[in-house]
């Protein structure tokens, strides 16, 4: 009984650990969860509806290094293509919950904390990221499906 306990105890402790916060490129363990943006799981609902109704490409998953230098690749297009995005905009990637930063003129930031306060947020799955940097969507499209949204 007392094993049960502990190991009960442990559970939760790792489900509140700041590890459990990390995105998924860090190769910690993630409960996708435990870090819940408003409308995360809505964009996740919408892109596997998206996939399976074959209106976007699924690409290729990556993990770890490869993962976020892809990621991190198809974010710096996104921001050179601008997408109308406001001067600063924190960008969330629900699948892997990868937060970077934006800001007009400069480099997307890339694995930034979670922003404090009222910020625009743009939520978007890395399908949509992929999508709409091949130009196989635009954004206005990828906001009708529920793939993208901005608050």
């Amino acid at each position: 009984m007392k094993r049960n306990k502990l190991l009960a105890v442990a559970a939760l402790a790792m489900l509140a650990s700041p590890l459990s916060w990390a995105c998924s490129y860090d190769g910690q363990f993630t409960n996708p969860f435990s870090e819940s943006y408003p409308g995360a799981l809505d964009i996740a609902i919408s892109t596997q509806q998206a996939i399976r109704s074959e209106s976007i490409e699924l690409p290729q998953y990556l993990e770890g290094q490869q993962g976020l230098r892809r990621a991190s690749w198809w974010l710096q297009i996104m921001a050179k293509q601008s997408q109308g995005l406001p001067d600063v905009t924190y960008i969330y990637l629900v699948d892997s919950q990868l937060w970077s930063k934006y800001q007009a003129g400069k480099q997307v930031m890339i694995h930034v904390n979670k922003p404090t306060g009222e910020v625009p947020v743009l939520l978007l799955s890395e399908a949509a990221l992929h999508n709409l940097v091949s130009n196989d969507l635009t954004i206005e499209a990828a906001k009708s499906l529920g793939i993208v949204a901005q608050s």
